[in-house]
């Protein structure tokens, strides 16, 4: 498949709509974006045992679950939002699919006071299928740089 300036637009946009339905705590909408195959984790390099850890690992059946569940957690509430920096899209295995790496940035705004934090920084790597009427993300790759997030945050990156 041959990235075109369409191909690219449209893989961009569905990277877009998915950080503005987790921002915007619209599950189903992000949901809706992903594929049935869909594969999610979140991974982060450990320079102390110097391996790769796994923080999540779900298909899209178990992901799902998760967000179903979110409401009804404890759990630190403040917003958050994702801004990305798409740095690449290149074709993928030679199918309609394409390959996204991004660059993310994680903000969180405090409720009390309304200050903005850096809250986590990493990579996005998406495979998206282009080859039905609405791009779907097969897979998504969130590898974290940051690895102190502190305690009561559910939401996946």
């Amino acid at each position: 498949m041959k990235v075109t300036y369409e191909v690219e637009k449209a893989a961009r946009e569905v990277i877009s709509a998915s950080c503005d339905t987790m921002d915007q705590e619209d599950f189903g909408a992000y949901l809706a974006l992903c594929a049935p195959e869909f594969q999610y984790a979140i991974r982060v390099y450990s320079p102390e045992i110097r391996r790769d850890m796994t923080w999540l690992e779900k298909d899209y059946e178990h992901m799902k679950t998760l967000l179903d569940l979110l409401p009804k957690q404890n759990r630190d509430r403040n917003p958050i939002k994702r801004h990305i920096s798409v740095r690449e899209v290149t074709s993928a295995n030679g199918k309609d699919e394409v390959t996204v790496r991004s660059d993310l940035q994680v903000y969180r705004v405090l409720l009390d006071g309304g200050e903005a934090q850096v809250f986590a920084i990493g990579k996005y790597t998406d495979r998206i299928d282009m080859s039905g009427d609405e791009p779907k993300l097969l897979e998504r790759e969130v590898r974290l740089d940051s690895r102190s997030l502190g305690a009561g945050y559910h939401i996946p990156f």
